[in-house]
């Protein structure tokens, strides 16, 4: 009996498809999924230029870690599930520092994080007027600011909402209680589509918008190099 050799080439590449196959979907099967939450918090630390600025890779808190400035004068929480734009940051030694964040939360909302510290400006009623002025010519909408004074520094904070593009946040301008300088911070959410796609509710976005402003903390050099 003569063997047909294409039919049996034939059937070798289907059984072998057809093993392939069942190979693949039990690897998949005995590998866990990797949670949503577990990727965010991965995401700070997956990329380099992000990490550069981690403190430590442990959780300073839940969902945050500590960001320590590059010029070591200042640092901040920083969510785990957030990513700074490398390309975009600039820095002259101790005197000021720009970077722009992307964030994304575990319910899969995002932000965006603009921070700016320079020392060019005093803090003394003119100098914050000024940085006043900056803020609000920056993010385009007349703000009302609230003080906030405590734990070695002074916070001015007002909230905002462009109509015309959507956007809402907080803007903040916090500087040290003696010296010279300060670190602005714009917090942004964005609302283009259905009200109903966009969050999270607005106390928690201003709850978060806080955690981020409350924590700066100022360092000394002596601090900044432990």
């Amino acid at each position: 009996m003569r063997l047909n050799l294409k039919r049996f080439t034939a059937l070798l590449i289907v059984t072998l498809s057809l093993t392939a196959c069942q190979s693949v979907n039990e690897q998949e099967e005995t590998q866990p999924e990797v949670t949503t939450e577990e990727q965010i918090k991965a995401r700070a630390l997956q990329d380099e230029f992000t990490r550069e600025m981690i403190k430590s890779t442990k959780e300073t808190e839940k969902g945050y870690y500590t960001l320590e400035s590059k010029t070591g004068v200042y640092e901040m929480l920083f969510p785990t599930g957030g990513e700074i734009d490398g390309i975009g940051y600039t820095r002259k030694g101790e005197s000021s520092e720009a970077f722009l964040a992307g964030i994304l939360y575990n319910d899969k909302t995002e932000a965006q994080l603009s921070v700016r510290y320079t020392t060019v400006l005093s803090n003394d009623e003119t100098g914050i007027g000024y940085a006043k002025e900056l803020l609000t010519n920056s993010i385009g909408e007349d703000m009302t600011f609230n003080r906030i004074d405590g734990k070695g520094k002074v916070t001015y904070v007002a909230p905002f909402k462009k109509k015309e593009t959507g956007s809402y946040g907080y803007g903040t301008y916090i500087h040290p209680d003696e010296g010279w300088g300060g670190v602005e911070i714009i917090y942004t959410g964005s609302c283009m589509d259905d009200p109903k796609s966009c969050g999270p509710e607005e106390e928690e976005f201003k709850k978060r918008a806080y955690k981020l402003i409350s924590s700066v903390k100022f360092l000394n050099k002596n601090e900044a190099k432990k």
